[in-house]
């Protein structure tokens, strides 16, 4: 099972409730006029190029309809930063509370950190319904927790 945060770059400079919730029930339409969209419209391929730049071991994998997969190479930590038009979702797997689980949440939270400061990209973890301008040690506590707490449900008896 694959834990997910969502990360736009709100027109705004801020991101709301109201926001996400139009993105949830729009995000997949291509009709609404851009004026409408509460984030920005991005390249997938110049994002993938700058999160590169930050980490050059990322790999990148052509994604469908332009969209730009990276994957970090390290395969059994399972961490994928997924780009599309309009944001970046980024996956990782659910693992019991441990120092791998630390390792997986301080490398993720550290892309989020640099797309909030470097881009003002804001994150929405939909599993802890939270949304923030950027995430830091309480966030990644917060993850861990829940992860800790979700894992043993998960896993057969």
């Amino acid at each position: 099972m694959m834990y997910e945060i969502h990360l736009y770059a709100p027109k705004t400079g801020k991101l709301t409730p109201r926001m996400l919730e139009w993105l949830f029930q729009y995000g997949q339409s291509e009709d609404q006029p851009e004026h409408h969209w509460p984030v920005r419209r991005i390249s997938p391929r110049a994002l993938a190029r700058t999160l590169m730049r930050l980490d050059t071991q990322l790999v990148a994998v052509p994604g469908p309809a332009g969209d730009v997969e990276l994957h970090y190479p390290d395969e059994t930590l399972g961490i994928v930063l997924y780009i599309h038009n309009r944001g970046v979702i980024i996956f990782f797997p659910y693992m019991a509370y441990g120092v791998l689980s630390r390792v997986v949440l301080g490398i993720v939270y550290t892309y989020i950190r640099y797309l909030y400061d470097a881009l003002g990209f804001w994150s929405y973890d939909p599993q802890l319904d939270v949304l923030s301008y950027a995430d830091d040690f309480q966030s990644i506590e917060e993850t861990a927790l829940l992860m800790d707490k979700i894992m043993p449900k998960l896993l057969p008896s």
